[in-house]
């Protein structure tokens, strides 16, 4: 089997949303939060209607699309963030404060909230840390806001080659690129040259509010689950 990387269109979304949906139907952090939300043990839902909007902003994203050459099948996706490529955050003067924490990025539990409530927020809030650290006034960078491929194709380069698309835009403009990384993703991401400079470990049992995890059609526990933020730093050009 051949593919190639290319451009992907709005029309594409549906097919994405299958793709994300399958590909995390074995990853746990999803699974928890989707059994609390309602859906059936085992099921998840994973649209990716609100990448609808980026489509039209070529300078802040690029989403691309691996497709086998020959049936024309959509086999993985991936939406690489630009940040500031067009210049229209320059740098802070020295004591000057970001303009993005005027306003709250983190929610407070309600008062009725439940366990996955907490591990939400804590995912949440922990991702709000890093895109302040990473995604700086006055500094290009590229980050990745979501890739997966079909299971069934997975093992035969196409994560590969959509995230070689990013990194050698990267290469190119100079500037580096970061990711946030399940935990099933991570190995694929450190192979591309990403590394390992913070992580988030959580205890899913702690927030699954004593139900556990079904699975092959017995009872266990969700286990520890890690979240990895892996940078990619460009090349040096000749």
């Amino acid at each position: 089997m051949t593919f190639s990387i290319v451009p992907a269109v709005k029309e594409d979304i549906p097919r994405f949303s299958e793709i994300f949906t399958a590909a995390f139907t074995t990853d746990s952090h999803t699974l928890v939060k989707a059994q609390a939300d309602g859906l059936p043990m085992g099921t998840v839902e994973m649209s990716q209607e609100w990448w609808r909007d980026l489509f039209d902003l070529p300078e802040k994203a690029a989403i691309i699309k691996a497709v086998e050459d020959e049936s024309g099948k959509t086999l993985g996706a991936c939406g690489w963030g630009k940040w500031n490529f067009d210049g229209s955050k320059p740098a802070l003067a020295e004591g000057e404060a970001d303009p993005r924490a005027e306003g709250s990025w983190t929610e407070p539990l309600p008062a009725d909230h439940k366990p996955i409530d907490v591990l939400k927020k804590i995912g949440s809030d922990s991702m709000n840390e890093w895109v302040m650290k990473l995604n700086q006034y006055g500094k290009k960078n590229m980050y990745i806001f979501g890739i997966s491929v079909d299971p069934v194709e997975q093992g035969k380069g196409i994560g590969s080659a959509l995230l070689k698309f990013g990194t050698d835009l990267c290469d190119e403009h100079q500037c580096y690129a970061w990711v946030h990384a399940s935990m099933a993703g991570y190995p694929v991401f450190r192979k591309a040259g990403f590394k390992e400079i913070g992580k988030l470990e959580l205890n899913l049992d702690d927030y699954a509010d004593g139900v556990k995890w079904v699975k092959d059609g017995e009872e266990q526990d969700w286990g520890t689950y890690t979240f990895r933020y892996c940078k990619y730093e460009p090349k040096p050009k000749a």
